[in-house]
């Protein structure tokens, strides 16, 4: 019976931990194994690829193998958590197998606390061939517990899905402000988020970090500068937030392929051509 079961499922147990925090914060985060980590006391912002989530007392959070996360909470907390790999099948994840959601609310939290006690309790043994048996069949018993509570409802979408239109005010502050100097800290600030998950929510959306569309923003106002006004290269270059022109001259030209002057004079030529009778 016992050889039926484990071709079933195969759970390899890595640490088993209580952390206790007057606030908490990791940024980029990764692990090489699945940790789940339930929520005993508090509320963090969890933040990944998958978008931002509120995870509160009473639910779980599954983070992935191999995936930078962000985790921070400004209050005092508890968490309990596990971290683990589990196959199934002929090696199969588990977890892909049946997917979770990234947060998760327990059924039943007194159940989930007393039988985590337990796995804790046992974890801090001495390592035999009984107590792995008896941790694995606890974490188990974790996981059915988290897959029973999806089917009551439990799973969370993010808060926050992304929109094409999300960002509108980040961009409206970049136009306004070509000339300045202007920080991925800054642009995160509009929205109360943490800079490296801001830059990868923009990025998702657009294609391009957000120094990188202020960088597009700036050379298309020059290139349009260059064609509409008799500015000096100098002066396009200070309002497009270049304060070298030289080194101005050799990102447009990076650009567009041609430096600014020879540019504007490309356009003078076709424009001379195109009046002509």
């Amino acid at each position: 019976m016992s050889s039926i079961i484990h071709s079933q499922f195969d759970i390899n147990v890595l640490d088993v931990l209580k952390i206790q925090y007057q606030k908490r914060i990791l940024f980029d985060y990764v692990q090489s194994c699945y940790t789940v980590s339930y929520i005993q006391k508090g509320e963090v912002l969890t933040t990944s690829s998958e978008g931002e989530y509120v995870a509160s007392a009473g639910e779980v959070m599954i983070h992935r193998p191999n995936e930078p996360f962000n985790v921070i909470s400004k209050t005092d907390g508890v968490h309990y958590l596990f971290n683990i790999n589990a196959k199934v099948k002929d090696g199969d994840d588990f977890f892909k197998l049946f997917p979770l959601g990234k947060v998760i609310r327990v059924r039943d939290r007194s159940e989930y606390e007393r039988r985590f006690d337990e796995l804790r309790s046992l974890w801090l043994q001495e390592e035999d061939d009984f107590r792995n048996v008896q941790v694995g069949s606890l974490a188990f018993f974790l996981l059915y517990e988290i897959m029973e509570s999806t089917k009551l409802g439990g799973r969370r979408s993010s808060r926050d899905p992304f929109i094409t239109d999300r960002f509108n005010e980040a961009l409206q502050y970049m136009e306004e402000r070509l000339d300045q100097e202007i920080s991925r800290e800054e642009l995160s600030k509009l929205y109360h988020m943490n800079p490296v998950y801001f830059s990868r929510a923009f990025q998702k959306i657009y294609k391009l970090t957000p120094m990188q569309m202020l960088r597009k923003l700036r050379l298309q106002q020059a290139k349009q500068m260059l064609e509409y006004t008799d500015y000096t290269i100098e002066h396009i270059s200070q309002r497009c937030g270049y304060y070298d022109a030289s080194h101005f001259s050799k990102v447009f030209r990076g650009e567009y392929g041609k430096g600014p002057a020879e540019y504007r004079k490309s356009i003078e030529f076709t424009k001379t051509n195109i009046a002509a009778p």
